[in-house]
Formats: C-alpha cells, sequence, structure tokens
C-alpha cells in the first residue's frame, strides 16, 4: 500500500469510527440537557404561571416553564430523571383517612441558571372526582421540585433570622425534620382559619391549559437531599398522624 493510499484510508477509518463512536455515545444528540429525552411523548400545554410557597420565594423565578397534560402516577415517574425518582417516597391512598377517587400527576419543567433542566412533579390525592375544584371535597397534593443546593445554607445569620420572624408572624411552626435541616409547618390559625392559601396545579381539560389555583391548606414546606417539599392538605388531621406522614414522604421512614 503506498503512502497516498494508506493516508486515504485511515481518513476513512477515523471518519467512519467517528460516525460510530457519535452514533453510540452521544445518545441525546439535539437535546441541551440529556433528560429532555424524558419528556418525549408527554403533551405539551399552555400553562398559566407556576406553583412556589410565597413565604420563601425560593423557586419563583424560572426560566422556559413548560407544562404537561396529567398523567398518572406511574406514569409520571417514569418522566422524571432517576436521581430524583429514586428519592420519591410515597404511599398508599389506603393511609389517608379518606377515599380517593382521582390520583394524578403534574410535570412541570423550566430552566436553571447552569443551564439546566429542572423538574417538578405534583402528585395529587383527591377526594373530588371530578376535577381539582375541592369543592370541600379533601385532598392530599404533593409538590417536589429539584434544588439541589439547599437554599437556607447560602443565607446570611441576619437573612435566616429575618425569615424565622417573619414566618413566627405566619404562625408557622419550625420543625426538626433531622439535626441539620428544619420542617416548616402552617395549621389553621387560632380562629380556625388558614393563614396562607396553598396553590396548585389545575388541568383545564376544555382549555387544553394548566392554570395555578389555590385553596385553604394545612402546609409542610421543606429542603431535604436536592428537592424542596411543599406538601398541602385538607383532611382529618384526627384520624391520621399527618407530621408522621409528611417526613415518610421525605425521609422515606
Amino acid at each position: 500500500m503506498n503512502i497516498n493510499r494508506f493516508y486515504l484510508y485511515l481518513s476513512i477509518t477515523l471518519i467512519f469510527t467517528g460516525i460510530i463512536s457519535c452514533s453510540e455515545d452521544d445518545k441525546h444528540s439535539g437535546y441541551i440537557d440529556p433528560n429532555e429525552e424524558l419528556l418525549v411523548g408527554l403533551s405539551e400545554v399552555e400553562g398559566y404561571d407556576h406553583t412556589y410557597n410565597y413565604d420563601f420565594n425560593i423557586l419563583k423565578e424560572r426560566e422556559s416553564v413548560d407544562f404537561y397534560v396529567p398523567v398518572s402516577f406511574n406514569e409520571a415517574l417514569n418522566r422524571i430523571p432517576a436521581d430524583m425518582r429514586t428519592k420519591l417516597n410515597l404511599f398508599s391512598a389506603s393511609e389517608l383517612p379518606f377515599t380517593t377517587n382521582i390520583q394524578e400527576a403534574n410535570i412541570v419543567t423550566s430552566w436553571n441558571d447552569k443551564n439546566k433542566l429542572v423538574f417538578q412533579i405534583q402528585m395529587s390525592y383527591l377526594e373530588n372526582d371530578e376535577s381539582y375544584d375541592t369543592n370541600f371535597k379533601d385532598f392530599f397534593i404533593v409538590s417536589i421540585t429539584q434544588h439541589p443546593e439547599n437554599p437556607f445554607e447560602t443565607m446570611s445569620e441576619t437573612e435566616l433570622e429575618t425569615l424565622h420572624e417573619d414566618l413566627s408572624k405566619r404562625e408557622y411552626d419550625i420543625l426538626n425534620l433531622t439535626a441539620q435541616d428544619s420542617l416548616y409547618y402552617l395549621p389553621k390559625d387560632e380562629d380556625n382559619l388558614w393563614p396562607r392559601m396553598f396553590d396548585y396545579y389545575k388541568y383545564d381539560e376544555s382549555q387544553n391549559r394548566i392554570f395555578k389555583e389555590s385553596t385553604g391548606s394545612y402546609q409542610y414546606y421543606a429542603w431535604y437531599d436536592g428537592l424542596i417539599y411543599k406538601i398541602g392538605f385538607n383532611m382529618d388531621v384526627e384520624a391520621v398522624d399527618e407530621e408522621a406522614l409528611v417526613r415518610q414522604i421525605i425521609l422515606g421512614n
């Protein structure tokens, strides 16, 4: 083989090897974030604003928010990143003190300042069998959003003290989730009124659109192991240990 034919052979081999390498290794070609692939096949719809806890504002600012038609729990769990899915600790509807007629999940995505896709999943147990409109029916809604860094660790002592003073005015109870992490609980006030409304996603099929609604609710809020938990419910709290249930969801025990 003369030198020219050798270099021609070598060039073709390198090009062919590169094509094979790209096809085998770059499985997420065309995606900014590889987790975008998880959303393929979901029905995207228009949305109206995203949910977050107004007293903390940690997830208030989000970029390029996308909304999807609600799906079953099983479908939703297959549509979120594995490192998020393995941390979710769901419970059986039989553990709730009301009959669950609807169980469905909302997936909402956005982008963070590191150009990473952020997943939020809302998992809803609803007594009402018609829609998200509670109509004085019981519900238990868990909203979980990716947030790798502990937002409370970046606060100065003064900022954290100010936050806790504000939460005290809102009548939050600040509980110990772990030795390092807090669990914030907001019950009804002394007059049996809701001091803060709980926001959640509601799908309007007639408009093919996700709306943000709100209702009176007991509320828990926490950051743990890379996730923000926003939990709201209205049910007979005398019939179940709701704090134990919340800790089970977050901690898995």
